[in-house]
């Protein structure tokens, strides 16, 4: 049997590949977790003047916050400036770009010398981005370090 090979037949072959392709893009795209960053980013926004003034009062510290991660016993060590008023409080935000799920966040507690151990055990490994949110007296700060956990 011989079969011949003529426009319509062309058409015909890159119709049903383009219908594949198009059918396959549809149900990848379905698959795909759109979610977003925050679930209240309009919010977000319109405070983030806010989120700016945080930012400039820790620029202005005369010694910037220290984090150290201690693989050894699976903590981080944040040594908050010295000249701070104690207490501190705030919180701190573990937060996972890859994985909402995975994002934790707890309260900051230091000690008298303006230090606080976290366990960070629980954590898988990956790059993860660790946001302090603190206020000393009456005003706020806000800093953000990049951890990469092994």
């Amino acid at each position: 049997m011989h079969i011949t090979f003529n426009w319509g037949t062309g058409i015909f072959i890159f119709y049903c590949l383009f219908a594949s392709v198009l059918f396959f893009s549809v149900y990848k795209s379905t698959q795909y977790d759109h979610s977003l960053v925050v679930d209240n980013y309009y919010e977000q926004d319109l405070a983030y003047q806010d989120q700016f003034d945080r930012i400039a009062n820790s620029a202005k510290l005369t010694q910037q916050v220290r984090i150290q991660v201690l693989p050894a016993t699976d903590q981080v060590q944040l040594v908050f400036p010295a000249d701070l008023p104690a207490p501190l409080t705030g919180n701190l935000l573990f937060y996972k770009a890859n994985n909402k799920a995975l994002d934790w966040e707890l309260p900051l507690m230091t000690d008298g010398d303006n230090q606080m151990l976290v366990s960070i055990g629980q954590l898988p490994p990956g790059r993860w981005k660790l946001q302090i949110h603190w206020e000393a007296g009456d005003k706020p700060y806000y800093d953000e370090k990049i951890l990469d956990l092994k």
